[in-house]
């Protein structure tokens, strides 16, 4: 069997490599774009600087021409963003020449010397000797037409700081959208694999949204692929689904038992009973031993529905099994003043369904009418072409408050407990569930009445090498 993963082992180690991995492309690209491009970062850097410093070249009324230093940032700030032209170590030097090569001004050190180059509006880069001799210099040159002399600004090559803190300004401006776009990656990444780690958590979560009363005997969570944290989980819900059908077992078992032996005495009781000469108490006392053997019916019918019984679903022909039912039940309903009417028995309709539970819906819709309607109301029933059966009554109907759907146990349409039970529909609707199919209360076409309808799945060709009870479609 596959070892479970422990969730946060595997969020670790995914966040730990993610991380790794966009250090290690950052890095590259960044050393990339240092070791490959450093003489163009240097280039771009200086000539932005002189055309900033530039204008302020100017030309005294007495013709004398200086540069007119920039306030530099405060000392406070850490180098190399302080002594830009002052200082220990300055990071740039200027010179001011005029045409002839006269210096008319000059830093005191990295000061670039030699003769200017022809009057043009674009810094013009060249490398030279500073006037100290302290080393190569990197030099713009700018000629300055309102003074008519040109300026030149020179860095040193060798200094390291001022080339990084160029370097990470240029690379800040330049890399921004690449990282934006590589945080946009990381979370998209993480969103993408904490979805994938929690995949069988949710494969989970549905296997229990399958587990209902009627799958209890075969439903279980099945995790041997998820997560350690959730194994206990899983297992301690897998028990409690064993205790609980377990649990439902022992109760259907206890009311099939109490039925069967409720059954004798009842019988004994009723032999008795209609012994005795006809008075009102033995009439009351025959109607709550009926109603007493009606409950007791439906309580086998409801245990029986409830349990692990595997019905033979199986292609039927609907239109021939409500006539069967009609042919054996309406005969009682009609001798006691009841009419019955049906439509669609002469076509054949087919459908998915058990003859026994079929049977069990029309009777119990029947024995309903019986019960609750007063003779002389008639009773339609309709099978149609669309795989559904259709019993209404003209009686009083059932109260507003009345369920179209979900039939509860034990609920009856008025206070009168000799009435019934209020199994009569839970027991249709249990029926027609174990079929696949669907038992709902309609509004009677004229109003009047109460209209039951049962629709049926169409039928499957079972194959031919199967036997016995399959299990209704899902």
């Amino acid at each position: 069997m596959k070892r479970p993963y422990r969730l946060d082992v595997r969020l670790a180690l995914v966040v730990t490599v993610m991380s790794a991995l966009t250090l290690i492309v950052a890095g590259t690209i960044l050393t990339l774009e240092f070791t490959q491009g450093q003489f163009a970062i240097e280039e771009r850097g200086l000539s932005s600087q002189i055309r900033e410093w530039a204008p302020s070249v100017r030309r005294a009324p007495d013709g004398k021409v200086a540069f007119e230093r920039p306030a530099e940032p405060s000392s406070e700030v850490d180098p190399p963003y302080t002594g830009l032209l002052t200082g220990d170590r300055p990071v740039y030097g200027f010179t001011v020449v005029d045409g002839d090569g006269t210096v008319h001004d000059r830093s005191q050190s990295n000061a670039p010397s030699g003769r200017p180059g022809p009057a043009g509006p674009d810094p013009v880069l060249s490398s030279g000797p500073a006037l100290d001799g302290s080393g190569p210099l990197l030099i713009a040159e700018l000629y300055v037409p309102e003074a008519e002399v040109w300026f030149r600004l020179a860095r040193a090559r060798a200094d390291v700081s001022a080339l990084a803190n160029t370097f990470f300004a240029d690379a800040l401006a330049e890399l921004g959208w690449a990282a934006l776009a590589m945080l946009l990656v990381l979370v998209m990444t993480a969103v993408i694999i904490v979805r994938a780690s929690l995949h069988d958590l949710r494969r989970i979560a549905a296997q229990a949204g399958r587990i209902t009363f009627d799958t209890l005997g075969h439903e279980r969570l099945v995790g041997a692929s998820a997560p350690a944290e959730i194994q206990p989980l899983i297992l301690a819900v897998n028990q409690a689904l064993d205790s609980i059908e377990a649990g439902a077992a022992a109760q259907r078992d206890f009311s099939i038992h109490a039925a069967h032996e409720l059954r004798t005495p009842l019988s004994d009781l009723r032999l008795r009973l209609e012994s005795l000469p006809n008075d009102l108490d033995r009439d009351a006392a025959m109607r709550d031993v009926d109603a007493m053997a009606r409950l007791i019916e439906q309580l086998l019918n409801i245990a029986r529905l409830d349990g692990s019984t595997a019905f033979a679903l199986a292609p039927v022909d609907l239109a021939e099994t409500v006539a069967q039912v009609l042919r054996e039940a309406a005969p009682r309903l009609v001798s006691a003043g009841w009419s019955v009417e049906a439509d669609g028995l002469d076509t054949p309709v087919e459908a998915t369904g058990d003859p026994t539970l079929i049977a069990l819906v029309m009777r119990n819709l029947l024995d309903n009418v019986r019960k609750h309607t007063p003779a002389g109301t008639r009773v339609n029933v309709v099978v149609a072409a669309d795989r559904s059966v259709s019993l209404c009554d003209t009686g009083p109907g059932l109260p507003r408050s009345f369920p179209s759907s979900g039939f509860s146990r034990f609920v009856r349409g008025n206070d009168d407990p000799r009435s019934g039970s209020g199994l009569g529909l839970a027991i249709c609707e249990s029926a027609m569930r174990r079929m696949g199919g669907e038992f709902i209360l309609e509004p009677a076409a004229d109003g009047m009445g109460a209209m039951f309808r049962m629709r049926f799945q169409a039928s499957q060709p079972t194959p031919s090498s199967s036997s016995g009870a399959v299990e209704p479609p899902r």
